[in-house]
């Protein structure tokens, strides 16, 4: 599968404005917070651009980004040796997600 799209839906735990646990619905539930789940727009932007709110890993190959963290001590450490020894294996890359709440509250 190639990467095409830029924008995806996915839902959240919303903990005062700022989004955790993004993926699947069953995804977020696992985690078994009492943080609100909300659907959200995450949307691939620049490295630079102002509305980046997340870092997030598309491993090559992948249609849609996981990994996906609000800050990079967070995102840093689910790699052994930091995401760029695994962008120079080939495995991914990392990238700029700006995650906004669709509006939606599911719990």
């Amino acid at each position: 599968m190639t990467e095409q799209a830029t924008v995806w839906r996915m839902h959240a735990h919303d903990r005062e404005g700022t989004f955790y646990d993004l993926g699947p619905r069953r995804w977020v539930e696992l985690h078994g917070l009492n943080h609100p789940i909300v659907e959200v727009t995450v949307r691939l932007v620049a490295d630079d651009d102002p509305a980046a709110t997340h870092w997030g890993w598309i491993q090559t190959g992948a249609g849609e980004p996981t990994m996906i963290w609000p800050n990079w001590p967070c995102f840093m450490t689910c790699f052994h040796y930091g995401p760029r020894a695994e962008e120079e294996a080939g495995k991914g890359r990392t990238v700029r997600l700006a995650v906004t709440t669709t509006g939606g509250t599911n719990g």
